[in-house]
């Protein structure tokens, strides 16, 4: 991967990281989703716990996807979060004929576009991270981990 692409991942994971983290703390509000939740059938004494593990998840993943802190497995929380929340509180197909119809409907695309964005990065192996492995965790010598990590225009020659 030449540096123009790990660039671009890194703008990538931070644009998708965004709205995890607007919604995890609390700048984007919960307020519609916590009743929803309760409408949906989850007792009301259950709701703040539920939204405080999801905000927890959102903000602790979307720091792991913008800072490169293990973005594949922030990626798949992410994406385990997102799939059965965005079929519970997207449903269009259940506002069909309703003035809610259009947006539950541009939600859940635009859930599914994120749930992309997350495939895209969970799936993406070499990527750069704020921590670079250490030979003692892949397998490869010093001079290898720091070629790979290095500015492009900087050679290790031996």
């Amino acid at each position: 991967m030449n540096s123009t692409q790990r660039c671009v991942l890194v703008i990538c994971r931070v644009l998708v990281a965004v709205i995890f983290l607007l919604n995890g703390l609390g700048i984007v509000s919960q307020a519609q989703a916590a009743k929803e939740i309760v409408e949906h059938g989850a007792p009301a004494s259950l709701v703040p716990f539920i939204m405080l593990g999801a905000r927890v998840l959102e903000v602790v993943a979307g720091l792991g996807l913008a800072f490169g802190i293990y973005p594949r497995l922030a990626a798949v929380a992410l994406l385990a979060f997102l799939i059965p929340t965005t079929l519970v509180a997207h449903a269009f197909w259940q506002a069909a004929g309703t003035a809610s119809f259009t947006v539950q409907l541009v939600n859940f695309l635009k859930n599914t576009c994120m749930a992309g964005g997350l495939l895209f990065i969970g799936a993406t192996q070499s990527q750069p991270t704020m921590f670079p492995r250490t030979s003692r965790s892949d397998g490869r010598d010093e001079r290898q981990v720091l070629a790979h990590h290095a500015i492009p225009s900087v050679r290790f020659d031996g």
